[in-house]
């Protein structure tokens, strides 16, 4: 059966020291177990998920689906799955956001050894090997490099550039 069909009560030992029981993990006080290991299948199913597709991929006789019915009626199933559905939906999010967290981590950890790298290689250079070009070519990828990773890039692409400061030149500058 697996941990996603475990069958928890209330005062269940399952549940002892532990957070609230969610209403898709119990089974409900006056549900039958097989009522239960039956919305199991159908909670399993998905955002797509209907009681006519759950039998069929499950192998029950169709003659089953007035049971199943009448089962998801009382036992309010698509009640019950949509909170299920929004449980594991926040959980991926959660899941997603950590992962994010964590590439930055290592993108700024990426970004901190070629800064290191960059100063070791600066120390070595003679001012005469470095022309004004190559100086602006590493000062302008060092920063476009930093607005990357730190996702400077995106955030001030997204505010408004206040204060900006418009210059018109007009006609009489035109022959100079």
């Amino acid at each position: 059966m697996g941990d996603k069909d475990t069958v928890k009560t209330a005062d269940s030992e399952l549940n002892k020291g532990s957070e609230p029981v969610k209403s898709w993990e119990k089974k409900l006080d006056d549900e039958s177990p097989k009522a239960f290991k039956a919305f199991c299948l159908f909670r399993s199913m998905g955002y797509k998920r209907s009681i006519k597709a759950c039998m069929e991929l499950n192998g029950i006789e169709p003659k089953k689906y007035g049971s199943w019915a009448r089962y998801a009626r009382l036992y309010r199933w698509n009640e019950r799955a949509a909170e299920y559905d929004a449980y594991i939906a926040k959980e991926t999010e959660r899941e997603i956001l950590a992962e994010r967290v964590e590439r930055r981590k290592r993108q700024m950890e990426m970004l901190n050894g070629f800064d290191e790298l960059v100063q070791k290689r600066i120390k070595t250079l003679k001012p005469e090997d470095l022309n004004a070009d190559g100086a602006m070519d590493l000062l302008e990828r060092s920063a476009k490099l930093d607005s990357f990773i730190t996702g400077a890039d995106k955030e001030t692409a997204k505010q408004p550039v206040q204060g900006e400061l418009a210059i018109s030149f007009v006609d009489s500058f035109k022959d100079l």
